[in-house]
């Protein structure tokens, strides 16, 4: 069952006694601590986590009502490290692509022969290994997108985590009336 919303995104209709109760509800598990906009010690020397926290942090700032809370602050700070983690490991990803692509194109010049036929299956070697790392990174970038993704829900960071609500559904199309045919 998924984590109950906080009161700010709650839309529904609600007697007075029901708002009431949520809202003290909510209040008994909210700590006195605010989430303070100064990014915690944890993330100094991290460039991007920084702005990442500055950027959203001031966001929750803007909203009407509480969303996250000191309690939230370590998942937070996850989320900062892996967004600064997957900027790393994508720049990486591209230098060895440009790797790739240099030892492949090295790799097509020669032309084999009995001379140099251990150089040649050499580089080869080469441009497959790097391939098969190239592939190892994909897959890494791809695992922390999806965390990425799962800790913006928690954070209330994506629309449908917000919003809650289905997608507006295509009207069901008019049936042509045999009899407006006639007419």
């Amino acid at each position: 069952m998924p984590a109950k919303k906080p009161p700010s995104l709650v839309v529904r209709d609600e007697t007075k006694a029901d708002r009431q109760a949520r809202a003290d509800a909510e209040s008994s598990m909210t700590p006195q601590t605010e989430l303070s906009r100064k990014p915690p010690a944890t993330l100094h020397g991290h460039k991007t986590a920084t702005a990442t926290w500055k950027r959203v942090v001031s966001l929750y700032y803007e909203v009407k009502g509480q969303i996250v809370t000191a309690f939230d602050e370590d998942i937070l700070v996850k989320y900062c490290l892996l967004e600064e983690e997957l900027l790393d490991l994508a720049k990486r990803r591209k230098e060895l692509l440009d790797a790739f692509d240099q030892a492949k194109a090295a790799a097509k010049r020669i032309k084999p022969s009995p001379d140099n036929l251990k150089e040649y299956v050499a580089m080869w070697n080469t441009v497959n290994g790097l391939s098969a790392r190239a592939q190892g990174l994909d897959a890494r970038l791809d695992g922390k997108r999806k965390l990425l993704h799962t800790l913006s829900q928690s954070l209330y960071l994506t629309p449908r985590s917000r919003a809650g609500v289905a997608p507006p559904t295509k009207a069901p199309e008019e049936t042509p009336d045999p009899m407006e045919d006639l007419l």
